[in-house]
């Protein structure tokens, strides 16, 4: 591995918006392919998890491979060259492969643990509870509600917790193992080092997630209410087919924003990598592509 940035670059909070406006302009400068690659993806990611027993094992290993070819395609938008569906799979050739599968066997194990520790809290908790309850059973039975909802805020406020660290580990991690030839423990300590270091950024960037969120919740919520109108307007053979059709286009609206904001969400995370971690150097980058 050759020399690459040594410590990630602290940028200023108003680049977590750009990051949001810069991924737009990776999408809207291939529209037509981006959402091509991303329904063979989609279609790709549903069969795996299909397959019993292992599929979503199989999509957690893999899902760092796309992401590794996928940071390419982002590249190759910017450098002005053709995007082809076959970006999506530059992530299962050459060198950096198998690292990129590490970092998905790594989130396996991480989750796995997480799980565990869950199990381990919920059992304690009613353990003491049993315990200390065992002569009154109403007041057995008080205790356990009382420490079934406490559980539960622990635990909400874990998986949260959770989720947050293992985004910062993984965030940047796909892009420094085929830009920057990284091993894949290296490129998740930089990845969550990165993120720590630009919290204030990227709390702008999860904003402006949060309200996406919300405006398609809003626009759920519309068309929910539109079968409800179309219901009472129509009758009950009217009211089935209002339901039937507004549930079509429920399905192509959820459909039609995963297609849209998953490139745009794509192109943010490399924008970032570009902001914090890359080297202005190009002499830094991985040889196997050079």
């Amino acid at each position: 591995m050759r020399s690459m940035i040594g410590e990630p670059r602290v940028v200023a909070a108003g680049r977590g918006a750009s990051w949001w406006g810069e991924g737009w302009h990776i999408f809207a400068a291939r529209i037509g392919m981006w959402i091509g690659i991303m329904i063979v993806y989609f279609v790709i990611a549903l069969v795996i998890s299909a397959v019993p027993y292992v599929g979503s094992i199989g999509h957690s290993l893999l899902t760092p491979v796309f992401m590794g070819g996928l940071m390419l395609a982002c590249q190759a938008v910017e450098r002005n060259e053709s995007l082809r569906i076959g970006h999506l799979f530059e992530g299962f050739q050459g060198a950096h492969f198998v690292p990129l599968m590490i970092i998905g066997a790594v989130n396996i194990a991480v989750w796995i643990v997480i799980f565990l520790f869950g199990l381990a809290g919920i059992w304690g908790g009613f353990a003491m509870t049993s315990m200390s309850a065992m002569t009154d059973p109403s007041e057995m039975l008080r205790q356990s509600l009382g420490s079934i909802s406490g559980v539960a805020v622990v635990g909400v406020i874990v998986i949260v917790t959770m989720l947050v660290i293992v985004a910062m580990l993984n965030w940047f991690a796909p892009a420094l193992v085929v830009f920057r030839g990284v091993s894949a423990l290296e490129a998740m300590k930089l990845s969550f080092l990165a993120c720590l270091r630009n919290w204030v950024p990227f709390l702008i960037y999860g904003l402006i997630a949060i309200g996406i969120g919300i405006v398609g919740v809003i626009v759920v919520v519309v068309i929910l209410a539109f079968v409800g109108v179309g219901a009472i307007a129509g009758g009950t053979t009217g009211g089935i087919m209002a339901f039937i059709g507004a549930m079509l286009l429920l399905f192509v609206v959820i459909v039609a924003m995963a297609l849209i904001v998953g490139p745009i969400v794509i192109g943010s995370v490399y924008s970032s990598y570009k902001d914090t971690l890359d080297a202005e150097d190009p002499a830094l980058g991985n040889p196997a592509y050079q």
